[in-house]
């Protein structure tokens, strides 16, 4: 089955609220980013197969689209802040087409799976033994998350690391799925890794949340009315929740740190969320509405891209791959090898860029260009596109080679390749992030699938009995 069976009761739903669209103030550059969501997401996300990339479509039509419900919401013309606002709306999507175009391709290729077949590749792991596996490695990574900033050069590969973590989560959670049994425990732990999210300066609870969504969509292989409509009452809630954490945020980081400005956690884990609900205890109906429209702000990442737009090639000529170079020489060069290296800063590139003044790193805050505008940056807006191409085909081919060699195990290597892909979800990365990531991600994953893969899944399924999956088998 190639696609996910929608019956027509949600068909209908979902073209009534396409074109309802149409409706609203803003309409078009309503409609065409959902319209290209639509499209996207109901040809990659195929049942069985890893959803990462489906998540990722998500992310990015949120941050395109959010610029839009701001600008109704505050009752203006999607252009009330730059003439290129709408430009950069309808580039972004397109954008998204080309991007994901590579990575469809190969999602075809991938051989179909049941849930039968999955049933078999978890079977061969002892449930028990991926669930202490597990356990250990979320303490392990919590320690190495506390020090990943003492190693400078290292840095990036610890945070590569702690991807085994999510790998054995995913992979419990699988079996319990496709099991049905120790669904109480993996609850627990998607409770436990939401809660000590707060416990750190980027609020890593979201991530779980991610995670718990990939999970749930590589199983989905129908979709109903209910399941719809469901979605849509999670998606008000998890707003709600963000209009509450919008409001807090900025007081409970400050919390955190101690007031020193750094982006550091210099406080004991029960006083920060005993702080953390005497904050949320005090948010009222009216901090509510003052938060959405910095809800939103936050949400939308086409703002810049559209101030850059403004300013190119009228004020600032185009980079012609300078940009792109520049930061693929600064991502794999190592420190030890260029004593001079500058540090990372995304928002002296977003002033450049932009025209805008913000504060830097020295306040404890970052802001980001973007890589839709990175690619627009070195070759306007019809040459940015074959720089998404690229990155999507350069994409595609790490999620193939995953997929395909991470081990024999196809659940396993479900559970590794999201684990790879998941950080790279948002339009706000800068290209030298996305690259500096990839480069060490690529590095990590390729030692751990030569030496450290083999000795986990020998570990996970010692004393389980051997089973040959035939794929398509029922």
């Amino acid at each position: 089955m190639k696609h996910i069976k929608i019956d027509e009761q949600s068909k209908f739903l979902l073209v009534v609220i396409l074109l309802s669209m149409l409706l609203f103030n803003n309409g078009v550059y309503l409609f065409v980013p959902l319209a290209v969501f639509f499209i996207i997401f109901y040809n990659l996300q195929q049942p069985f197969k890893p959803a990462v990339f489906s998540l990722i479509v998500a992310q990015h039509f949120v941050n395109i689209v959010a610029a839009v419900w701001l600008a109704n919401y505050l009752e203006k013309d999607v252009n009330y802040r730059s003439p290129s606002q709408a430009t950069a709306i309808i580039a972004c999507s397109i954008g998204l087409v080309f991007l994901m175009a590579p990575i469809l391709y190969f999602q075809n290729k991938l051989s179909a799976q049941t849930r039968f077949t999955l049933r078999g590749y978890v079977d061969q792991f002892s449930s028990e033994k991926v669930m202490y596996a597990y356990i250990i490695a979320y303490f392990a990574t919590s320690s190495l998350g506390a020090v990943a900033f003492l190693f400078g050069g290292l840095t990036q590969i610890i945070f590569s690391l702690v991807k085994i973590k999510w790998i054995l989560f995913l992979l419990f959670g699988f079996q319990c799925f496709l099991k049905d049994e120790n669904k109480k425990m993996f609850y627990l732990f998607v409770v436990l890794e939401f809660l000590s999210g707060f416990l750190s300066f980027f609020s890593d609870f979201k991530t779980v949340i991610f995670y718990l969504a990939v999970l749930i969509l590589t199983l989905v292989d129908k979709l109903s009315f209910k399941q719809i409509f469901s979605v849509i009452v999670i998606g008000i809630l998890l707003g709600f929740f963000g209009l509450i954490w919008t409001n807090v945020k900025g007081e409970y980081r400050s919390f955190l740190n101690s007031g020193s400005s750094q982006q550091v956690v210099g406080v004991e884990s029960d006083a920060a969320l005993n702080k953390l609900y005497d904050l949320s205890s005090e948010v009222n109906d009216e901090k509510l509405n003052g938060s959405v429209v910095q809800m939103l702000d936050r949400l939308q990442y086409t703002y810049h891209f559209a101030k850059t737009i403004d300013r190119m090639p009228s004020v600032l000529p185009f980079e012609y791959g300078d940009n792109w170079l520049s930061s693929l020489s600064f991502a794999t060069t190592p420190r030890f090898l260029n004593p001079d290296k500058p540090t990372y800063d995304a928002t002296a590139k977003v002033i450049k860029y932009t025209g805008l003044r913000y504060l830097g790193k020295e306040h404890g805050v970052s802001f980001s260009l973007g890589y839709f505008a990175d690619c627009f940056i070195d070759l306007g807006l019809i040459g940015m596109m074959f720089i998404l191409l690229l990155l999507g085909f350069l994409y595609a081919k790490i999620y193939f080679y995953i997929i395909k060699n991470a081990s024999k195990n196809i659940v396993f290597n479900y559970c590794a390749v999201c684990a790879f892909f998941m950080e790279f979800n948002a339009l706000e990365m800068d290209c030298t992030f996305i690259l500096g990531r990839l480069f060490a991600t690529v590095v990590t994953f390729f030692v751990l699938i030569k030496f450290f893969f083999p000795w986990l899944i020998r570990h996970l399924s010692a004393g389980i009995e051997k089973k040959e999956v035939v794929p398509g088998a029922q």
